[in-house]
């Protein structure tokens, strides 16, 4: 898997003469699940939240409501595939066809993050199977702590009395199948959404994304996420997130999604400091908005990433047909370049 870092200058798809098919099918379905009535530990602004981004988005035209489901009515099969595993149901639920975009806010794991201390990448213990990175944590004097790239997961409650993980790095989760896309991910063509994002805590660890974000790609242009770059940094339990995100829409529907996304920190609140600056804005510590986007070459990854919009979105023709190449964008709500993630 190449990699394409978003600091790197790159060139838009259309100078290098990338030829997308012509229009086909349409999808506009916005579909929201989230809990906040957890026996793990209740929240309470994750209804809310994603009410919010769906309210704001059809206050306009161009999109419209699929499935909302809330509390104990959010499976975790909702999410897995059928293709995949035997029970899985998420062509009726977060993967519907028709749905352009499905928004989950919830709790997530943050089993990644370790208290062990580091002055390198070299000095993290290895665990095998897993990547591990050298994580900043002070400047002064300059350590580190240790992380993993340990699978990702969405948390639900069904019963009300016991949590369930759904594991979307390694596990039974496949979004975005439709015979545009084709059978590349081995999940049929039955999905549907060109864009999912995943509003909980931990949701991706720094450098870990093609480990922790590859196999949920079936055939979706890009899944955003919140992530953590401080241990013991997570993500805050807020109202206003999908709010911000789809007010970029509401401001100029021919906007990327991907700038949308990342930038959109900017306008949340809530959350705290961070211990090299800045921080709040959604985040409790030090985080960033990222939008991954993976595709069967570079240039289409980048295209995906930083240029498609709003209304191309919509066009199942601009499906993504392949593993091949990964690209993210993210935007800190702190100064990550004179303070980066990792220690050497």
């Amino acid at each position: 898997m190449n990699l394409i870092k978003t600091h790197v200058p790159y060139v838009m798809a259309a100078t290098l003469g990338i030829s997308f098919l012509p229009a086909q099918a349409v999808e506009t379905g916005i579909t929201i699940e989230a809990v906040d009535a957890y026996s793990c530990g209740a929240l309470s602004n994750d209804i809310p939240n994603v009410d919010n981004f769906r309210n704001r988005m059809l206050s306009i035209g161009g999109y419209t409501a699929g499935v909302r489901y809330t509390n104990g009515l959010v499976y975790p099969t909702d999410f897995t595939d059928p293709q995949v595993i035997s029970g899985g149901a998420d062509t009726s639920n977060f993967d519907r066809p028709g749905d352009a975009i499905s928004y989950f806010s919830g709790h997530g794991t943050c089993d990644d993050q370790t208290n062990t201390a580091c002055t390198s990448n070299a000095g993290c213990p290895t665990i095998a199977g897993l990547q591990k990175q050298c994580l900043r944590f002070t400047d002064s004097p300059l350590t580190g702590r240790c992380v993993y790239s340990r699978p990702r997961n969405i948390v639900v409650d069904k019963t009300g009395t016991s949590c369930q993980l759904v594991n979307y790095s390694t596990g039974s989760v496949r979004w975005g199948e439709t015979p545009s896309a084709g059978t590349w991910a081995g999940a049929g063509t039955n999905g549907g959404i060109n864009l999912a994002v995943i509003d909980n805590s931990c949701g991706i660890t720094p450098g870990m994304y093609v480990s922790q974000l590859l196999r949920p790609f079936a055939g979706l242009s890009s899944i955003a996420l919140i992530m953590p770059t401080r241990v013991g940094s997570d993500t805050a339990d807020v109202a206003n997130r999908g709010r911000a995100f789809a007010d970029r829409y509401v401001a100029n529907v021919n906007s990327a999604v991907g700038p949308s996304w990342t930038s959109s920190i900017n306008s949340v609140t809530g959350g705290s400091s961070c211990a090299f600056g800045g921080g709040s804005h959604g985040v409790v510590g030090c985080g960033a908005h990222i939008y991954v986007s993976v595709e069967v070459n570079q240039a289409r990854a980048e295209w995906a990433n930083r240029t498609e919009s709003w209304v191309q979105l919509r066009n199942e023709a601009n499906d993504g047909i392949g593993w091949g190449w990964m690209s993210w964008l993210y935007t800190c709500n702190y100064d990550c370049n004179n303070h980066p993630f990792f220690l050497p």
